[in-house]
Formats: C-alpha cells, sequence, structure tokens
C-alpha cells in the first residue's frame, strides 16, 4: 500500500512538474529568445522538427518529450532505497526540465542545461562505479562528482561542440568500470537491468541519428524521431536505476 501512495505521489509530482514547466514557457512573450545567444545546432538546423519562431515553445513535440525524464527523475525518488538514487532522480528530473528549455528556445543557455543534466548523470555512472571499486566515503565521492561536472561544464562553455563527444566518452568510461567493479567484486547483481538499459539507449540512438540527418524527417508532425529518443532514454534510466537497486552487497551500504 505504501508502495502504491509513494508511486501515485511521484506521478502527481512529475505532471505537477511538468505542468508548471509547460505553463511558463507558453505564458512567455513569443520573441523572448530573438535577443538570446542561439545554441549552436542552429547554424546546421536543431534536429528535424521545425522550429516556429512566432512561438515561445519553438519545438513542441521535443519539448513535451523531454519531460519524460521528469518522470524516470520522481520515479526514482519514490524506489529510493539508496543515498544515491536522489543524485539519479535529480541529475534525471534537470534533464527533463533542461531539455524541455533547451527545444522551447533553441537558445546557448537552454544548450547549457541540456547537456548538463547529461553529464550529471553520465558523471554520477562514472563516480559511483569508482565508489564501489574503491569503497570511497560519501564526503569523498560528493567531492569527486562535484569536480567532475564543474570541469565538464567548464568545457561545454569553452568548447561547445565537444559536448556530445565527450557525454560518449565519460558514459563508455563508466561502463568500463562499472565491469570492472562487477568482475573484481562479484556483487549479487542483476545485470540483465543493465543490458536493457543499453540495449534500449542504442535504439534511441539509432533513431536519434536519423532524426538529426533527416534521413527520417517530417518537419511539422508532432511524432518526431528526436521525441522517441527522449522517451526512450527516460526509460533507460530506469533500466539503470533498477540495475543498482538489485545489488546486494555490503559495498552499497554507507
Amino acid at each position: 500500500m505504501d508502495k502504491i501512495l509513494s508511486y501515485r505521489s511521484a506521478i502527481f509530482s512529475a505532471f505537477l512538474i511538468s505542468l508548471t514547466t509547460m505553463f511558463l514557457l507558453m505564458r512567455l512573450p513569443a520573441n523572448i529568445w530573438t535577443s538570446w545567444q542561439p545554441a549552436t545546432c542552429l547554424k546546421t538546423g536543431c534536429f528535424c522538427e521545425a522550429a516556429n519562431i512566432q512561438n515561445p515553445v519553438r519545438q513542441t513535440a521535443n519539448t513535451i518529450s523531454s519531460l519524460a525524464f521528469v518522470f524516470s527523475g520522481m520515479f526514482i525518488f519514490s524506489q529510493a532505497r539508496q543515498k544515491y538514487s536522489a543524485i539519479m532522480g535529480i541529475s534525471s528530473i534537470i534533464i527533463g526540465v533542461g531539455s524541455a528549455f533547451y527545444h522551447a528556445s533553441l537558445t546557448f543557455i537552454g544548450q547549457f542545461f541540456d547537456v548538463l543534466g547529461m553529464f550529471l548523470l553520465a558523471g554520477f555512472m562514472l563516480v559511483y562505479a569508482l565508489k564501489r571499486i574503491w569503497n570511497l566515503r560519501l564526503t569523498t565521492t560528493l567531492s569527486l562528482y562535484l569536480a567532475l561536472n564543474l570541469f565538464l561544464s567548464w568545457l561545454q562553455i569553452a568548447i561547445p561542440d565537444t559536448r556530445r563527444y565527450v557525454f560518449a566518452i565519460v558514459l563508455v568510461v563508466a561502463l568500463t568500470f562499472e565491469y570492472y567493479y562487477r568482475t573484481k567484486a562479484k556483487p549479487d547483481i542483476e545485470v540483465r537491468w543493465l543490458r536493457y538499459g543499453i540495449g534500449l539507449l542504442a535504439v534511441a540512438y539509432a533513431i536519434w541519428i536519423f532524426d538529426n540527418t533527416r534521413l527520417f524527417c517530417f518537419e511539422h508532425s508532432l511524432i518526431q524521431g528526436h521525441a522517441i529518443w527522449h522517451i526512450l532514454g527516460a526509460i533507460s534510466v530506469l533500466f539503470l536505476h533498477r540495475y543498482y537497486l538489485s545489488e546486494i552487497s555490503p559495498a552499497t551500504k554507507d
């Protein structure tokens, strides 16, 4: 009964955050973004969906679908059994709200917050693996996490065109250390959830490529490849969290 109530509370909170985000964006003046520094993607086109410059929400489908990560984040909070679940939940919510802001505005600052959430999540995966490998204390782990994300934030401001490559590198390094941890510590953990998450993310990335290169593109449709990428990505975050929750090992206790 308590679980059902926590799930309902998570869904309600996610709806509240999502509706508030969309309401605030829609209430803005139509031309508000014209004086802001544009996102770097505008040089080549920001994904398939056509940008409506007469609307404060320039890409409707991509903006709304971004909020799927808010639901993932709140759902993770409802299942929080570890101290680190809060970091995953917050990261997912930041991805959702940041991505919505990015696709609504197509501005550089929106781009920053969109990528920030992605870095927070990938950085968490890396630091959490290191924490379990070396049994780091909570304060050390959080300090390492903060330092890593400060560096990644600086990097995407100083050299913004590297953001996607850097995210991919951090993600691969994180998965490598995660594999090393499983090989070294041999924890009781359900690896299938991680495989599901990686597999789903691979499918989502393939769809992202088709959308970004316009190989499959309907500019004015509400069905957008990038929107599907958002939804599948949000589900993969849930699989990742389920993987972490399945671990039964002293290393997960602080």
